[in-house]
Order: C-alpha cells, then sequence, then structure tokens
C-alpha cells in the first residue's frame, strides 16, 4: 500500500483522479488522464482552471474547483477513530502495567507505544479502503486483533531472551 487514489467526475473537466502517496506525501492529479500542472504542493492547474486540494486523508479532504467543492476523502466517523486509536489505548495501558501482563503479556513501553501507534495509523487507512460501516468495523477489529498477537509474541521473544 504505497499510495492512495480517489476518483471524481467534474460537469466540464471529465474524470479527474488525485493520488497521494502515503510515505512521502506526494500529491498528483490527472484530468482525462491528462496530469495536472503542480503550481504549490497543494494547488494544481487543471485545463487552465486553479484546483486547491483541502484537508487530509484523516480529517477528509476536498478538491476546490471555482466555487465547487468535491469531496475526495470522507471524513472519519467516530467509530473508525475510536476503532483506530484502540490498538494504540490498549498497548499504552495494558503493556505498561506489570500486573496485566502477568495476565496477557505485550510489549509496552516505548517499542509497544511506537507499535500501537503505528497499527493505528495503518487501520484507519484500511478502514479508509472499506466501503460499507460493518466491513469498516470488521477491519478496525481485524487489526487490533492483529496488533494484540503480533504485540504477544514480541513480548514472549522478549521474556525468552531475557530468560
Amino acid at each position: 500500500m504505497k499510495e492512495t487514489s480517489q476518483t471524481i467526475q467534474h460537469p466540464r473537466l471529465g474524470e479527474i483522479v488525485y493520488t497521494e502517496n502515503i510515505w512521502t506525501g506526494k500529491k498528483s492529479i490527472t484530468a482525462n488522464g491528462v496530469p495536472a500542472q503542480a503550481i504549490t504542493k497543494k494547488d494544481f492547474l487543471i485545463n487552465g482552471e486553479k484546483a486547491t486540494v483541502k484537508g487530509n486523508t484523516y480529517s477528509g479532504m476536498s478538491l476546490v474547483i471555482g466555487d465547487e467543492e468535491y469531496v475526495l476523502i470522507e471524513k472519519s466517523t467516530w467509530y473508525e477513530i475510536v476503532l483506530a486509536v484502540l490498538p494504540a489505548v490498549f498497548l499504552l495501558t495494558w503493556g505498561n502495567s506489570a500486573t496485566l501482563c502477568l495476565i496477557f503479556p505485550v510489549i509496552g513501553g516505548a517499542l509497544g507505544g511506537a507499535f500501537g501507534g503505528a497499527m493505528s495509523i495503518f487501520s484507519l487507512l484500511f478502514m479508509k479502503r472499506m466501503k460499507t460501516p460493518l466491513t469498516k468495523i470488521l477491519m478496525g477489529l481485524g487489526l487490533f486483533a492483529v496488533t494484540l498477537l503480533i504485540a504477544f509474541l514480541l513480548a514472549l521473544a522478549f521474556i525468552a531472551a531475557l530468560s
């Protein structure tokens, strides 16, 4: 998963495809297969018309052409946000409690927090790609389960290495 891409239909300009590299943040726009000229990081020239990209992947994104605004990425819903932060919050709280780690060991501290944060970002990105609320919820819960499994296996590896 290197880039995210969204397509909209404009009444005059035809099919507009917005692409953003998730690692570098580099944005590009094509209108009917013709690349738009980049003016700034967020401003483009499409067939002589200025187009401005507003927002981001997480808070919602739109393309403004003239007076019209076209939604590229919907705003995150409350359940997407809750499911996205769940891995980070769980690992930061559970992983830093010695008593809780006796019940179910997971990696904590800076390593656990960094891993949980990374998985939270991936969770939101993957949920954004799903179409229905049910698939978004299942994706969020699935990535939370994967996060717990990996954090558990990392904790067992650290315990074995210290023993």
